[in-house]
């Protein structure tokens, strides 16, 4: 998304730049040749270069004007993606989570049907640990919308250093191997560390292996760089990849988190793509391609 600050292409004020253009050329141009010779043979030629010239004028207005309306667009796709996938999460993530906080609450009264080998009391706190995390997702998804075209320069190698550090703290098992330059700075959103400790994290968390594995490459190719995230685990279900490719959700084909859409939102925000393939028939890799800076 571009950076630049948006100008006012209304009907209204198009009309007043052609207006403002027509006046000042019929004014200077007819003082300018009243005292030329062959003065019909230039107010011909004078003619058509008005004609070309406003031709120009019309077509750049009408070029800007478009751009805006192009990017707005663009905007209002986004938000409708971001709307659908916040509606997911209140219908599903949140009302699932307070069932079971509700559910594990119950089981807190003395009964003697009571499930033994259920604490519930830290099912209730990993349950509401979830919702706020949830939260916080959500706030920082509307924060990463807004601040679109807020562009900085982030270096990956150090972003992917203290994920990895954050990663290994928390999951002690996870075995991670990072292929990166000593720097390599991109220009992107300043979340953009955020989403590669959410590409971290969910490879471990959705991992179906007792020690899971995790590689991470940071890359260049021209004036592109990047980082690609590579795992073991199950994959990525081909109607959550197409969902978050496509950047639309529908009742049949939607993301089971709001972490990748998260990550997609700011990948977006960056300028910048996101892929996802599942080479073989275990493992995914996620790759963020995003521009260098100028």
């Amino acid at each position: 998304m571009s950076g630049d600050a948006p100008f006012d292409l209304s009907p209204r004020r198009v009309a007043l730049i052609y207006a403002a253009f027509g006046f000042l050329w019929v004014a200077t141009s007819d003082s300018l040749v009243a005292g030329l010779p062959n003065h019909d043979l230039i107010q011909t030629v004078k003619g058509w270069l008005f004609v070309v010239l406003s031709a120009l004028l019309v077509y750049v207005l009408v070029d800007r004007s478009q751009s805006e309306l192009d990017r707005t667009s663009e905007q209002l796709e986004s938000t409708l993606a971001h709307t659908s996938v916040l509606h997911r999460i209140l219908r599903h993530d949140i009302r699932n989570a307070c069932t079971a906080i509700l559910g594990y609450a119950e089981l807190v009264e003395p009964r003697d049907d009571a499930d033994a080998n259920t604490d519930p009391v830290e099912a209730i706190r990993e349950r509401a640990s979830r919702l706020v995390e949830v939260s916080d997702e959500v706030a920082l998804l509307r924060t990463v919308e807004l601040a679109e075209g807020n562009e900085v320069d982030v270096d990956l190698t150090s972003a992917v250093t203290d994920a990895v550090e954050d990663l290994e703290m928390e999951y002690p098992a996870v075995q991670v191997s990072v292929a990166s330059p000593e720097t390599l700075v991109a220009r992107a959103h300043p979340a953009l560390p955020r989403s590669i400790a959410e590409l971290l994290d969910n490879a471990v968390v959705h991992s179906d292996c007792d020690d899971p594995e995790v590689h991470v490459g940071v890359w260049q190719l021209g004036e592109v760089v990047g980082v690609t995230v590579t795992d073991n685990g199950p994959g990525i279900p081909d109607a959550e990849r197409e969902a978050l490719l496509s950047g639309s959700e529908t009742p049949l084909s939607h993301t089971s988190g709001v972490g990748l859409w998260l990550v997609r939102a700011i990948v977006d925000a960056s300028g910048g793509s996101l892929d996802i393939s599942t080479p073989k028939s275990h493992g995914t890799v996620v790759t963020v391609s995003l521009p260098r800076p100028a």
